[in-house]
């Protein structure tokens, strides 16, 4: 059997998220091919790696193994626009050293439930020369003026013209490593940690334009564009594809009938808030992957982290609102 590699990086915050995500990608894979999962890690604890790696067990043709990153220097705590994330995101520019037993890899978060089959996405642009692979913004990237009060107008068009999606791409380690686009990668990030927005994203597209690729749309689709008004939508003014409007409007619809992936981007997740779009489906995932246990005993310790984040949010709005009066 052939063997499709995967790699997934995140803290012990996102144990449960991981499990359901594994659980639901391997309840969806063709049995055609064995799959190699990846967790790349820092802070993970035993009992975090045993009920990640029971999760898998439950299928033959997967396996999984798991990397410390701690020696990898992240400077995250300088990284000026953190949001949401966390300094795991980094190892998606780290890959080609991180994996040098493969040409290609891919990579996907955790906070997503899968719906079908990834296999076909391994093997997309086989003889084409590109660095990454991921879908592109099907809607207006409402980021893009936050971009122009630090980025020149060249860098800010090559994020319009390259932004991909780094919450699932498939990544040509084997062109990366003849490039030497890893030192590129990582150096930009550690020299523009004042200025990243989306850090991995920003850095992807401003080091790799114009050999990225881009995904068919079904690959990440965010819970939220179920619920949207396509007579309202905003599409993407940069990919020409979408000029037309219908044709824009036929296309977001096949994205949504199709969908292989289902993003829960955001601060507020499925396991941390019942009013999310799309909230049912992963709770049944959730069910369905053995967590539902996991996941009503973590809610204590999910309810501290909103606390804690909206009583900093507070205070850093009052901050502001102080410092501008």
């Amino acid at each position: 059997m052939e063997t499709i590699p995967l790699f997934f990086t995140f803290d012990h915050n996102y144990v449960l998220a991981a499990c359901v995500a594994l659980h639901s990608l391997l309840s969806k894979a063709s049995q055609e091919y064995q799959y190699k999962l990846y967790i790349v890690h820092t802070d993970l604890q035993s009992g975090h790696i045993r009920r990640i790696t029971k999760t898998v067990t439950h299928f033959r043709n997967a396996s999984v193994l798991f990397k410390d990153a701690s020696h990898y220097n992240t400077a995250w705590d300088k990284l000026r626009n953190k949001s949401h994330f966390s300094k795991e995101i980094f190892y998606k520019l780290t890959a080609a050293e991180m994996f040098p037993e493969y040409d290609r890899i891919l990579f996907s978060d955790v906070d997503v439930i899968f719906t079908a089959d990834i296999s076909s996405s391994f093997f997309l642009y086989p003889d084409e020369k590109f660095y990454y692979a991921g879908t592109r913004p099907i809607q207006e990237n409402t980021n893009l003026p936050r971009y122009k009060k630090e980025f020149t107008p060249q860098e800010v068009q090559l994020i319009a013209d390259y932004e991909i999606s780094a919450g699932y791409m498939l990544i040509n380690l084997k062109k990366i490593r003849e490039d030497n686009k890893q030192a590129e990668l990582t150096e930009s990030f550690h020299r523009n940690l004042n200025r990243l927005i989306l850090p991995e994203q920003d850095c992807i597209a401003l080091c790799c334009a114009p050999y990225l690729r881009f995904m068919p749309y079904k690959y990440v689709v965010c819970n939220f564009q179920f619920h949207q008004d396509d007579r309202t939508l905003k599409f993407n003014p940069n990919n020409k594809e979408l000029q037309d409007r219908q044709a824009a409007v036929n296309a977001y619809h096949e994205m949504l009938e199709q969908a292989v992936q289902l993003h829960y981007p955001g601060q507020n997740k499925p396991w941390n808030s019942p009013f999310v779009f799309k909230y049912k489906e992963w709770l049944s995932c959730c069910c369905q992957s053995g967590q539902l246990g996991y996941y009503l005993r973590m809610q204590p310790a999910y309810l501290i982290q909103r606390l804690k984040r909206y009583s900093l949010s507070r205070f850093l709005k009052k901050l502001k609102n102080k410092y501008h009066g």
